[in-house]
């Protein structure tokens, strides 16, 4: 995937459909194969009365819990299998192959990689994630290039801020700043700056997202 990746462009999509099979495939063999399932009934229906006493009496243990709203309908929450079929017309397989020993390797390796950012006493490190680091010295000029598993110097910061994973502004050395913050769109991302989410280091601060219909506050 790595060599098919190089023979194209990045604007092209086979660069990036090769970087999400590369970067993404080990995950599927980690995903397990169960799965919450929600089921409503209408119990003021003989039938939905029916179905309801039946599935309690099919899946018995496998049930997690049960709302009543309003003495009409219930909801069954139990354990269920992913569905794995082969489809005869599209001759394609629909389900999942599982290998925990896979990704358990791959992300294992990756720790063990990292560790040259994590464990590394020449410098101090401010943040990390999966393939990123923020330190406070250039890496060793063996660590950084274009080659598979090598670092790139992507920004040269002034100044800082790190809340939580995948939420941190910069500030580079040009006044450009860099914001991410996790689970909102990039609308309301933008609506954040280096400032707003300094103050949220003060102990009990807030800031509420208003983001569609949903709101969520941020402590």
């Amino acid at each position: 995937m790595y060599n098919l990746r190089q023979q194209y462009d990045k604007t092209d999509a086979m660069n990036l459909i090769a970087k999400l099979l590369m970067n993404s495939l080990y995950g599927k063999f980690g995903m397990k194969l169960e799965s919450t399932k929600i089921v409503m009934y209408d119990t003021s229906t003989d039938c939905g009365y029916k179905d309801l006493h039946e599935d309690i009496k099919l899946y018995g243990e496998s049930i997690q819990d049960y709302v009543n709203i309003d003495k009409i309908f219930y909801l069954i929450i139990r354990d269920s299998f992913i569905a794995v079929k082969y489809d005869k017309e599209e001759d394609m397989y629909h389900g999942q192959d599982i290998n925990i020993a896979i990704a358990s390797a791959v992300t294992g390796g990756a720790r063990v990689h990292m560790s040259c950012l994590k464990n590394n006493p020449d410098f101090n490190l401010y943040y990390s994630d999966t393939d990123s680091g923020v330190t406070d010295k250039p890496l060793p000029s063996h660590l950084v290039g274009k080659e598979l598993g090598q670092f790139k110097l992507e920004h040269i910061i002034n100044r800082a801020v790190f809340l939580a994973p995948k939420v941190y502004g910069l500030e580079d050395i040009e006044g450009n700043e860099i914001i991410k913050v996790k689970g909102v769109t990039e609308e309301v991302a933008n609506e954040f700056t280096l400032d707003t989410l300094e103050e949220l280091l003060i102990k009990d601060s807030t800031k509420e997202i208003n983001q569609g219909s949903q709101s969520r506050k941020m402590v």
